[in-house]
Protein backbone atom coordinates (compact mmCIF):
# COMPACT_ATOMS: atom_id res chain seq x y z
CA UNK A 1 0.00 0.00 0.00
CA UNK A 2 2.69 2.54 0.95
CA UNK A 3 4.33 1.19 -2.62
CA UNK A 4 1.12 2.98 -4.53
CA UNK A 5 0.94 5.44 -2.07
CA UNK A 6 4.59 6.56 -3.22
CA UNK A 7 3.57 6.25 -7.04
CA UNK A 8 0.95 8.42 -6.58
CA UNK A 9 2.56 11.61 -4.88
CA UNK A 10 5.22 11.25 -7.68
CA UNK A 11 2.78 11.32 -10.19
CA UNK A 12 1.14 14.20 -8.45
CA UNK A 13 4.25 15.85 -8.57
CA UNK A 14 4.66 15.46 -11.90
CA UNK A 15 1.39 16.72 -12.78
CA UNK A 16 2.62 20.05 -10.57
CA UNK A 17 5.87 20.18 -12.20
CA UNK A 18 3.79 20.00 -15.79
CA UNK A 19 2.05 23.04 -14.25
CA UNK A 20 4.75 24.91 -13.11
CA UNK A 21 6.05 24.85 -16.80
CA UNK A 22 2.75 26.05 -18.32
CA UNK A 23 2.48 28.85 -15.64
CA UNK A 24 6.40 29.63 -16.61
CA UNK A 25 5.74 29.03 -20.54
CA UNK A 26 2.50 31.82 -19.85
CA UNK A 27 4.95 34.93 -18.47
CA UNK A 28 7.43 34.11 -21.85
CA UNK A 29 4.00 34.41 -23.67
CA UNK A 30 2.73 37.51 -21.97
CA UNK A 31 6.48 39.06 -22.59
CA UNK A 32 6.90 38.14 -26.32
CA UNK A 33 3.10 38.96 -26.48
CA UNK A 34 4.17 42.72 -26.13
CA UNK A 35 6.87 42.91 -28.46
CA UNK A 36 4.86 41.67 -30.89
CA UNK A 37 1.86 43.93 -29.98
CA UNK A 38 4.11 46.94 -30.15
CA UNK A 39 5.83 45.66 -33.15
CA UNK A 40 2.37 44.80 -35.16
CA UNK A 41 1.02 48.44 -33.97
CA UNK A 42 4.19 50.53 -35.42
CA UNK A 43 4.13 48.35 -38.60
CA UNK A 44 7.55 46.31 -38.12
CA UNK A 45 7.76 43.00 -40.36
CA UNK A 46 7.81 39.90 -37.47
CA UNK A 47 8.78 36.42 -39.22
CA UNK A 48 8.23 34.41 -36.06
CA UNK A 49 6.78 34.54 -32.79
CA UNK A 50 8.30 31.90 -30.27
CA UNK A 51 7.39 30.38 -27.17
CA UNK A 52 10.91 28.66 -26.09
CA UNK A 53 14.01 27.35 -27.59
CA UNK A 54 15.31 24.64 -29.50
CA UNK A 55 13.88 22.48 -32.02
CA UNK A 56 9.81 23.23 -33.12
CA UNK A 57 7.31 21.07 -31.46
CA UNK A 58 4.47 22.83 -32.94
CA UNK A 59 4.47 25.50 -36.09
CA UNK A 60 1.49 27.25 -37.91
CA UNK A 61 2.28 29.62 -40.75
CA UNK A 62 -0.22 32.58 -40.81
CA UNK A 63 -1.19 34.40 -44.19
CA UNK A 64 1.21 37.09 -44.03
CA UNK A 65 4.11 34.71 -43.43
CA UNK A 66 4.85 35.29 -39.66
CA UNK A 67 5.22 32.11 -38.06
CA UNK A 68 4.01 31.39 -34.05
CA UNK A 69 5.66 28.44 -32.42
CA UNK A 70 6.16 26.25 -29.21
CA UNK A 71 9.78 25.17 -28.84
CA UNK A 72 11.22 22.05 -26.89
CA UNK A 73 13.15 24.33 -24.51
CA UNK A 74 11.07 26.38 -22.03
CA UNK A 75 13.69 28.40 -21.19
CA UNK A 76 12.55 31.90 -22.77
CA UNK A 77 11.01 32.46 -25.72
CA UNK A 78 11.29 35.52 -28.95
CA UNK A 79 9.76 37.37 -30.97
CA UNK A 80 11.91 37.41 -34.25
CA UNK A 81 11.85 40.78 -36.57
CA UNK A 82 12.67 41.01 -39.92
CA UNK A 83 16.37 42.54 -40.33
CA UNK A 84 17.60 42.26 -36.92
CA UNK A 85 20.78 41.12 -38.17
CA UNK A 86 22.14 41.48 -41.61
CA UNK A 87 19.37 39.67 -43.02
CA UNK A 88 16.74 41.65 -44.77
CA UNK A 89 18.39 44.93 -43.48
CA UNK A 90 16.78 46.29 -47.29
CA UNK A 91 13.42 45.62 -45.96
CA UNK A 92 11.85 49.23 -45.21
CA UNK A 93 9.82 47.15 -42.11
CA UNK A 94 13.44 45.88 -41.02
CA UNK A 95 13.98 46.02 -37.46
CA UNK A 96 17.16 48.07 -37.79
CA UNK A 97 15.52 50.08 -39.99
CA UNK A 98 13.31 51.73 -38.04
CA UNK A 99 13.43 55.07 -35.80
CA UNK A 100 15.42 54.10 -32.51
CA UNK A 101 12.02 55.31 -30.54
CA UNK A 102 10.12 53.06 -32.44
CA UNK A 103 12.54 50.68 -31.40
CA UNK A 104 12.91 51.29 -27.81
CA UNK A 105 8.72 51.17 -27.47
CA UNK A 106 8.91 47.51 -28.95
CA UNK A 107 11.92 46.31 -26.82
CA UNK A 108 10.21 47.86 -23.76
CA UNK A 109 6.65 46.19 -24.09
CA UNK A 110 7.98 42.75 -23.36
CA UNK A 111 8.96 44.25 -19.79
CA UNK A 112 5.36 46.58 -19.87
CA UNK A 113 3.43 42.94 -20.72
CA UNK A 114 5.01 41.37 -17.46
CA UNK A 115 4.21 44.37 -15.22
CA UNK A 116 0.71 45.03 -16.29
CA UNK A 117 0.05 40.94 -15.49
CA UNK A 118 2.11 41.49 -12.28
CA UNK A 119 -0.61 44.34 -11.34
CA UNK A 120 -3.60 41.87 -12.43
CA UNK A 121 -2.22 38.89 -10.26
CA UNK A 122 -1.67 41.31 -7.34
CA UNK A 123 -5.37 42.32 -7.57
CA UNK A 124 -6.26 38.92 -7.28
CA UNK A 125 -4.36 37.79 -4.77
CA UNK A 126 -5.15 40.99 -2.99
CA UNK A 127 -9.21 40.33 -3.20
CA UNK A 128 -9.12 36.45 -2.72
CA UNK A 129 -6.15 36.19 -0.32
CA UNK A 130 -4.98 39.15 0.70
CA UNK A 131 -1.45 39.18 1.56
CA UNK A 132 0.45 41.04 4.67
CA UNK A 133 -2.06 42.91 6.63
CA UNK A 134 -3.85 41.00 9.59
CA UNK A 135 -7.43 40.82 10.43
CA UNK A 136 -8.83 39.71 13.74
CA UNK A 137 -11.10 36.93 13.09
CA UNK A 138 -12.24 35.89 16.37
CA UNK A 139 -11.53 36.85 19.99
CA UNK A 140 -14.33 35.79 22.48
CA UNK A 141 -13.83 36.42 26.72
CA UNK A 142 -11.10 33.67 27.07
CA UNK A 143 -8.71 35.35 25.12
CA UNK A 144 -6.02 37.71 27.45
CA UNK A 145 -7.39 40.18 24.56
CA UNK A 146 -11.13 40.48 25.54
CA UNK A 147 -11.63 43.86 25.29
CA UNK A 148 -9.09 45.05 23.87
CA UNK A 149 -9.19 43.49 19.87
CA UNK A 150 -12.83 43.45 17.79
CA UNK A 151 -13.23 41.33 15.46
CA UNK A 152 -12.58 42.49 11.79
CA UNK A 153 -9.91 44.98 12.97
CA UNK A 154 -7.44 45.25 10.59
CA UNK A 155 -3.38 45.44 11.92
CA UNK A 156 -1.42 47.37 10.20
CA UNK A 157 1.96 48.15 12.17
CA UNK A 158 3.56 47.58 15.54
CA UNK A 159 4.64 50.49 18.18
CA UNK A 160 4.07 53.35 15.15
CA UNK A 161 5.90 50.71 12.99
CA UNK A 162 4.18 49.83 9.73
CA UNK A 163 3.72 46.69 8.04
CA UNK A 164 6.32 46.19 5.20
CA UNK A 165 7.18 43.43 3.21
CA UNK A 166 9.67 45.06 0.82
CA UNK A 167 12.04 45.41 4.14
CA UNK A 168 10.82 41.89 5.16
CA UNK A 169 9.09 43.82 8.10
CA UNK A 170 5.92 41.38 8.37
CA UNK A 171 3.53 41.41 11.01
CA UNK A 172 5.43 38.11 12.86
CA UNK A 173 8.77 40.08 12.42
CA UNK A 174 7.54 43.34 13.72
CA UNK A 175 6.48 41.63 16.97
CA UNK A 176 8.83 39.42 17.41
CA UNK A 177 11.37 42.64 17.34
CA UNK A 178 9.00 44.93 19.54
CA UNK A 179 9.16 42.16 22.55
CA UNK A 180 13.13 41.81 22.43
CA UNK A 181 13.28 44.33 25.39
CA UNK A 182 12.11 41.17 27.39
CA UNK A 183 14.25 38.54 25.88
CA UNK A 184 16.08 38.96 29.23
CA UNK A 185 14.23 40.00 31.29
CA UNK A 186 14.09 36.47 33.69
CA UNK A 187 17.42 35.33 33.05
CA UNK A 188 18.79 33.03 35.38
CA UNK A 189 15.77 32.44 37.46
CA UNK A 190 12.08 31.50 36.69
CA UNK A 191 10.91 32.51 40.71
CA UNK A 192 8.80 35.50 39.24
CA UNK A 193 7.25 33.48 36.37
CA UNK A 194 6.19 30.66 38.91
CA UNK A 195 2.56 31.86 38.98
CA UNK A 196 1.98 32.45 35.55
CA UNK A 197 0.97 29.64 33.03
CA UNK A 198 3.21 27.10 32.25
CA UNK A 199 3.16 24.15 29.77
CA UNK A 200 5.25 21.37 29.29
CA UNK A 201 6.80 20.28 25.80
CA UNK A 202 9.05 17.37 25.10
CA UNK A 203 9.63 16.93 28.96
CA UNK A 204 10.47 20.36 29.27
CA UNK A 205 8.75 22.98 30.94
CA UNK A 206 8.05 26.74 29.05
CA UNK A 207 6.51 29.72 31.28
CA UNK A 208 4.09 32.30 29.47
CA UNK A 209 4.26 36.07 30.37
CA UNK A 210 2.04 38.82 29.55
CA UNK A 211 3.42 41.47 28.23
CA UNK A 212 1.61 44.79 26.38
CA UNK A 213 2.21 45.63 22.74
CA UNK A 214 0.86 48.57 21.20
CA UNK A 215 -0.75 47.79 18.08
CA UNK A 216 -1.67 49.98 14.94
CA UNK A 217 -5.21 49.16 13.98
CA UNK A 218 -7.79 49.94 11.06
CA UNK A 219 -11.10 49.96 13.04
CA UNK A 220 -14.57 50.81 10.67
CA UNK A 221 -12.27 53.37 8.52
CA UNK A 222 -10.30 54.91 11.49
CA UNK A 223 -7.07 54.12 12.49
CA UNK A 224 -6.46 54.33 15.74
CA UNK A 225 -3.91 52.85 18.33
CA UNK A 226 -4.58 50.21 21.21
CA UNK A 227 -2.33 48.80 23.54
CA UNK A 228 -3.12 44.48 23.61
CA UNK A 229 -1.01 41.88 24.85
CA UNK A 230 0.98 38.65 24.05
CA UNK A 231 2.70 36.09 25.94
CA UNK A 232 6.21 35.77 26.14
CA UNK A 233 7.39 32.11 26.39
CA UNK A 234 10.39 31.50 28.40
CA UNK A 235 12.03 28.30 29.21
CA UNK A 236 12.98 26.54 32.88
CA UNK A 237 15.64 29.23 32.83
CA UNK A 238 14.36 32.22 32.06
CA UNK A 239 15.84 32.61 28.30
CA UNK A 240 13.15 33.97 25.46
CA UNK A 241 11.83 30.75 23.42
CA UNK A 242 9.16 32.75 21.58
CA UNK A 243 5.97 34.37 21.78
CA UNK A 244 2.40 33.48 21.35
CA UNK A 245 -0.96 35.65 20.89
CA UNK A 246 -2.88 33.04 22.58
CA UNK A 247 -3.42 32.45 26.56
CA UNK A 248 -2.92 29.02 26.27
CA UNK A 249 0.09 27.07 24.08
CA UNK A 250 -2.82 25.32 22.67
CA UNK A 251 -3.73 26.87 19.43
CA UNK A 252 -7.76 27.39 20.26
CA UNK A 253 -9.71 29.22 17.66
CA UNK A 254 -12.63 29.89 19.39
CA UNK A 255 -10.80 31.94 22.00
CA UNK A 256 -8.78 34.28 19.51
CA UNK A 257 -7.73 33.58 15.90
CA UNK A 258 -6.37 35.76 13.01
CA UNK A 259 -5.77 35.52 9.01
CA UNK A 260 -4.97 37.95 6.34
CA UNK A 261 -6.86 39.88 5.61
CA UNK A 262 -8.62 40.23 2.16
CA UNK A 263 -9.04 43.41 0.31
CA UNK A 264 -12.13 44.81 -0.77
CA UNK A 265 -13.17 44.92 -4.03
CA UNK A 266 -12.25 48.73 -4.11
CA UNK A 267 -9.09 48.53 -2.01
CA UNK A 268 -7.77 45.79 -4.41
CA UNK A 269 -8.08 48.12 -7.78
CA UNK A 270 -6.10 50.86 -5.83
CA UNK A 271 -3.62 48.85 -4.26
CA UNK A 272 -2.75 46.58 -7.12
CA UNK A 273 -0.28 49.10 -8.94
CA UNK A 274 1.85 50.35 -5.76
CA UNK A 275 1.98 46.91 -4.50
CA UNK A 276 3.43 45.51 -7.80
CA UNK A 277 5.55 48.46 -7.40
CA UNK A 278 6.70 47.42 -3.85
CA UNK A 279 7.58 44.05 -5.26
CA UNK A 280 10.04 45.65 -8.11
CA UNK A 281 11.48 47.29 -5.58
CA UNK A 282 11.96 44.82 -3.43
CA UNK A 283 14.00 43.07 -6.22
CA UNK A 284 15.88 46.10 -6.75
CA UNK A 285 16.95 45.92 -3.18
CA UNK A 286 17.53 42.24 -3.11
CA UNK A 287 20.04 42.78 -6.49
CA UNK A 288 21.74 45.22 -4.56
CA UNK A 289 22.29 42.96 -2.05
CA UNK A 290 24.04 40.65 -4.47
CA UNK A 291 26.16 43.27 -5.67
CA UNK A 292 27.28 44.07 -2.12
CA UNK A 293 27.85 40.81 -1.08
CA UNK A 294 25.02 40.78 1.17
CA UNK A 295 23.51 37.43 -0.35
CA UNK A 296 25.45 34.72 -1.73
CA UNK A 297 24.62 33.75 -5.83
CA UNK A 298 22.74 30.54 -4.16
CA UNK A 299 19.69 33.21 -3.20
CA UNK A 300 19.33 32.90 -7.43
CA UNK A 301 17.41 30.59 -9.22
CA UNK A 302 16.87 29.99 -13.01
CA UNK A 303 14.47 28.17 -15.03
CA UNK A 304 14.89 24.94 -13.03
CA UNK A 305 14.60 26.34 -9.36
CA UNK A 306 11.15 28.24 -10.35
CA UNK A 307 9.72 25.55 -12.08
CA UNK A 308 10.65 23.76 -8.95
CA UNK A 309 9.89 26.40 -6.65
CA UNK A 310 6.46 26.51 -8.19
CA UNK A 311 5.17 23.60 -8.27
CA UNK A 312 6.31 22.37 -4.53
CA UNK A 313 4.79 25.45 -3.46
CA UNK A 314 1.35 25.13 -5.17
CA UNK A 315 1.55 20.98 -3.75
CA UNK A 316 2.08 22.25 -0.14
CA UNK A 317 0.09 25.08 0.18
CA UNK A 318 -2.35 25.10 -2.87
CA UNK A 319 -2.79 27.44 -5.38
CA UNK A 320 -3.01 29.99 -2.67
CA UNK A 321 0.73 30.10 -3.29
CA UNK A 322 0.64 29.75 -6.65
CA UNK A 323 -1.39 33.28 -6.28
CA UNK A 324 1.16 34.59 -4.68
CA UNK A 325 3.98 33.44 -7.07
CA UNK A 326 2.36 34.90 -10.32
CA UNK A 327 2.80 38.18 -9.72
CA UNK A 328 6.41 37.53 -8.32
CA UNK A 329 7.31 35.83 -11.30
CA UNK A 330 5.84 38.34 -13.48
CA UNK A 331 7.37 41.35 -11.94
CA UNK A 332 10.70 39.41 -11.78
CA UNK A 333 10.76 39.01 -15.57
CA UNK A 334 9.70 42.89 -16.04
CA UNK A 335 12.67 43.99 -13.77
CA UNK A 336 15.37 41.49 -15.26
CA UNK A 337 14.26 42.10 -18.52
CA UNK A 338 15.38 45.47 -18.30
CA UNK A 339 18.56 44.77 -16.72
CA UNK A 340 21.35 46.34 -18.91
CA UNK A 341 22.81 42.58 -19.35
CA UNK A 342 23.50 41.00 -22.80
CA UNK A 343 21.16 39.39 -24.66
CA UNK A 344 17.89 40.83 -22.39
CA UNK A 345 16.01 43.84 -23.40
CA UNK A 346 17.43 46.20 -21.62
CA UNK A 347 20.79 45.46 -22.95
CA UNK A 348 19.27 46.10 -26.76
CA UNK A 349 18.18 49.16 -25.52
CA UNK A 350 21.35 50.73 -24.69
CA UNK A 351 22.44 49.76 -28.18
CA UNK A 352 19.54 51.89 -30.26
CA UNK A 353 20.02 54.66 -27.19
CA UNK A 354 23.89 55.03 -28.61
CA UNK A 355 22.90 54.52 -32.05
CA UNK A 356 20.39 57.28 -31.32
CA UNK A 357 23.13 59.87 -29.93
CA UNK A 358 25.49 59.37 -32.49
CA UNK A 359 23.27 59.81 -35.35
CA UNK A 360 24.30 56.09 -37.01
CA UNK A 361 24.02 52.54 -36.06
CA UNK A 362 27.31 50.30 -34.25
CA UNK A 363 28.25 47.60 -36.49
CA UNK A 364 26.09 45.01 -36.70
CA UNK A 365 29.10 41.81 -36.32
CA UNK A 366 30.29 44.16 -33.02
CA UNK A 367 26.87 44.09 -31.55
CA UNK A 368 25.95 40.29 -32.82
CA UNK A 369 29.74 39.10 -30.99
CA UNK A 370 28.55 40.70 -27.69
CA UNK A 371 25.23 39.18 -27.55
CA UNK A 372 26.26 35.85 -28.62
CA UNK A 373 28.88 36.02 -26.04
CA UNK A 374 26.04 37.26 -23.45
CA UNK A 375 23.87 34.77 -24.36
CA UNK A 376 26.31 32.31 -23.83
CA UNK A 377 27.27 34.02 -20.63
CA UNK A 378 23.64 34.36 -19.73
CA UNK A 379 22.89 30.20 -20.05
CA UNK A 380 25.76 29.39 -18.06
CA UNK A 381 25.36 31.32 -15.45
CA UNK A 382 21.41 30.65 -15.25
CA UNK A 383 22.71 26.39 -15.54
CA UNK A 384 25.25 27.20 -12.68
CA UNK A 385 22.51 29.11 -10.06
CA UNK A 386 20.03 26.08 -10.68
CA UNK A 387 22.93 23.80 -10.16
CA UNK A 388 23.91 25.57 -6.85
CA UNK A 389 20.00 25.07 -5.75
CA UNK A 390 20.68 21.25 -5.78
CA UNK A 391 23.73 20.45 -4.44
Amino acid sequence: MSNLLSVASVFTYIGYIILAIVVLLFMVLIHELGHYTAGKILKFKINEFSVGFGPKLLQKTKKNGEKISLRAFPLGGYCAFEGEGEEGKENPQAFNNQKPWKRLIVLFFGAFFNFLSAIIFSFILLISSGYDLVEIKNVNENSINYGKFQIGDVIYGIDGNEIDFVHDEYFNNLLTDNVQEYYSKYLGTTDELKNEYSFTSEGKTYYMDEQPINFNVKRDGDEIEITAYINVIYNDKGEYSGWSLYSTNTVNSTEFSIANYKYSFGESLVEAIPFTCKWAWKILVILGQLLTGQLSITSLGGPVTTINMIATYTQTGGFAYLLLLLPLIAVNLAVFNLLPIPALDGFQMIFVIIEWIRKKPLKQNVINMINNIGLIALLCFVVLVDILQFV
